[in-house]
């Protein structure tokens, strides 16, 4: 049994901002309006995905043992359905990328006659179970976004024969076997899916199997659901992940196998309200690490930034004295790039911010000396740089003594270059190359390092080439397709006179725009406005464009963050693979968005960046160090999952009694204050919110 409170793979982000989700939905309590199904206009259509929405199908368990107490207040179904609803709910992970469908289980008191209903029960399940949501309408067409459905149809069919304790039994593989038949037909009356849509079950269940009439346990072994779930997973390479509400050690036995054999490994482990909520975002995890992420990463845009690193960049007054800190180009350059808001990495691009749809990289150019030159890359193609970005481009990461007592104190300065992923902090994953310009001689103004562009535009050339050869292999750690797209951004503070020749730089642009890579280019700082750079400026946004596009002019950090969201903003990216959020899971706490981490996050330790430097405003060098540090323990509850019609845990019927119907508590009103506790949690991530545009900062 997977335990999710207090296991190293476990995600932060995700998970966290899921479970405080639920605890929230639980305590506004189910007496609200519905939501509507669909989502409205945030819903994104499958024609705008690079990958056909899963067809997932929620099997939940509605035997009367679901109606026992849990924590005091609410039932294993009160807790159940708020957290299927809540995972579901519109605007949600699922609601929005997958396909959703409800099959509720319980027993046929008549398994071979068609049609039998179980006596007391007016939710509608019929011959063992009740479809309550299809993917698919009458006409063969998916329903979008229809995660509300979910919730109002479990709000519908109500506690489990209102409350009684006893009447209904767990016919597990007759729920798995009624999905298998829907899934066959489905797959028929979508002929154009082919073999490209993923079907997955969930199963949420919180008693041992039974026969189909629900009256013996773990018997017969005809009806063992890993059975079905061992078939669909064989055959069809369809997953069945299996979630124990509250179940006894039997209980949990039989879900292990069931889960084992449809794929899994073993079941994920509900046996308290908060482990439940823990198990179900696990599954979703586990849906966008083994399903969404493999379509997502190759699909997912490249960004190459290539920023002028001559010794320009450090001096002020038109170049004649070096600029104080806050003043420089390169201070604007960085907080343009990667400040915490009016950056490139938080374009708002309607889905998210752009950090957390695209790979963004970073390369420098300077001189030609010492050879082969200054040009390096910063940090390659990768997901959450902007933490890496930020801390490279801090005068601060590259100042020691005894080279560097001021970073901006004016020459001579001997940097002290090093590698965030060997430094702790920041201990980076992806090696990360602090770096400036040359600040050497004894002027009154930085010098030391030219502008060879043609040196910088051929490192992106080939460097591109390398890594998009080993994202095709297979197992790649970042995958690319053919389809994958590629651009650059060229900052330039200068003209590269007698540095480059123009033969060389439009060679390189033009080789990298014919395979198919626009290089854009943004003239920054009081050094473009010669008629020859201007000139340059203009001619390479030629040559990197085929023509089509002209170079931006920006003087300070406000234009240069506004070139950027122009560039960006015609770009199209896919709704569907949307799905992280760099806020929550930074470069440097896990392995990328799409990686296990080794960080637990049972609610203990979730740490940011270390000392990377505050850029939010340039005029100011703030360190800021935030660590969180939530603890919250859960024990193990021990109610076991006896169920339901006169049941016989010694597998032999119980002769003669078809139902005990005791009545239970009336719940109605305890649903409103469920996990109250959570609410502390407070909601990070289940419902996305649209983050609203910043002004650029100045």
């Amino acid at each position: 049994m997977k335990r999710l409170i207090g296991n190293s793979w476990q995600r932060a982000g995700l998970q966290i901002g899921l479970l405080a989700g639920v605890g929230l939905a639980f305590a506004i309590g189910t007496h609200q309006t519905p939501a509507v199904a669909g989502g409205g206009d945030e819903c994104p259509s499958e024609d705008e995905c690079s990958f056909k929405k899963p067809n997932i199908m929620f099997q939940v368990d509605y035997s009367t043992s679901m109606n026992e107490d849990w924590d005091g207040q609410n039932s294993r179904w009160d807790v159940t359905s708020a957290a299927v609803t809540a995972v579901t709910q519109p605007g949600s992970f699922l609601s929005q990328n997958t396909n959703l469908a409800l099959l509720r289980f319980g027993h046929d008191p008549a398994p071979a006659v068609q049609g039998t209903t179980i006596p007391n029960d007016s939710s509608g399940i019929v011959d063992g179970q009740a479809l309550d949501v299809a993917w698919d309408d009458d006409d063969d067409l998916y329903w979008p976004c229809n995660g509300a459905a979910i919730g109002d149809a479990l709000t519908a069919a109500g506690a489990p024969m209102n409350g009684n304790l006893v009447g209904i039994g767990t016919w597990t593989k007759g729920a798995l076997d009624a999905s298998a038949v829907e899934i066959a037909q489905t797959k028929a009356d979508h002929p154009g899916d082919a073999d490209q849509r993923t079907y997955i079950n969930v199963l949420v269940t919180d008693g041992a199997w039974t026969n189909p009439n629900g009256t013996i346990t773990l018997s017969p072994a005809s009806e063992n659901p890993a059975l079905t779930a061992a078939a669909l997973f064989d055959d069809q390479n369809i997953s069945t992940y299996v979630v124990a509400v509250a179940g006894d050690p039997d209980a949990e036995m039989a879900a292990d196998e069931t889960a084992a054999a449809g794929g899994t490994t073993a079941a994920l482990d509900g046996d308290t309200p908060e482990a439940l909520e823990a198990a179900l975002a696990g599954v979703i995890q586990s849906i966008i690490d083994d399903v969404v992420a493999p379509e997502c990463v190759g699909g997912l845009p490249r960004i190459m930034v290539l920023l002028d690193t001559s010794s320009s960049m450090l001096n002020v007054a038109g170049g004649t004295v070096a600029g104080t800190m806050g003043e420089t180009g390169w201070d604007h350059a960085r907080a343009a790039l990667a400040a915490d808001e009016g950056s490139l990495f938080a374009i708002d691009i309607g889905i998210g911010d752009l950090e957390d749809v695209t790979y963004i990289g970073l390369a420098a150019f300077g001189h030609n000396q010492p050879a082969p030159g200054e040009q390096h890359i910063v940090v390659d193609y990768g997901p959450c740089h902007r933490d890496n970005i930020k801390w490279a481009l801090d005068p601060e990461s590259s100042c020691d003594l005894p080279g560097c007592e001021d970073p901006w104190g004016g020459p001579p300065i001997g940097w002290t270059f090093k590698d965030g992923s060997i430094e702790d902090p920041p201990d980076f994953n992806h090696s990360t190359l602090s770096t400036m310009p040359q600040c050497s001689d004894n002027a009154d103004f930085c010098s030391g390092s030219g502008t060879y562009t043609h040196l910088g535009l051929q490192l992106i050339k080939d460097n591109q080439a390398d890594y998009h050869s080993a994202g095709l292999l297979d197992g790649a750690e970042d995958p690319t397709t053919e389809e994958t797209l590629y651009f650059n951004i060229l900052i330039t503070d200068g003209q590269y006179s007698g540095y480059s020749t123009d033969a060389q730089v439009q060679a390189e642009l033009e080789e990298m725009f014919d395979s198919g890579i626009t290089t854009y280019v943004i003239g920054f700082g009081d050094g473009v406005d010669t008629a020859q750079a201007q000139a340059q400026l203009s001619a390479m946004a030629g040559w990197g464009s085929g023509g089509i596009e002209d170079h931006f002019d920006a003087d300070n950090q406000a234009q240069l963050s506004g070139a950027l969201a122009n560039i960006v903003g015609d770009i199209d990216f896919d709704p569907c693979c949307a799905f992280t959020d760099c806020s929550e899971t930074p470069e440097d706490s896990a392995e990328g968005p799409f990686q296990d981490t080794d960080t637990d996050t049972g609610f203990d330790d979730v740490d940011d960046v270390d000392d990377v430097d505050d850029v939010d405003d340039v005029d100011t060098d703030t360190d800021t160090d935030t660590d969180t540090d939530t603890d919250t323990s859960t024990d193990d509850d021990d109610d076991t999952g006896g169920d339901e019609v006169g049941i016989s845990t010694g597998g032999t019927p119980d002769p003669g009694d078809d139902c005990s119907c005791s009545s239970a508590d009336d719940r109605s009103d305890k649903t409103r204050g469920l996990l109250g506790t959570f609410l502390a949690l407070g909601l990070l991530a289940l419902v996305r919110p649209r983050k609203h545009k910043h002004g650029p900062e100045t």
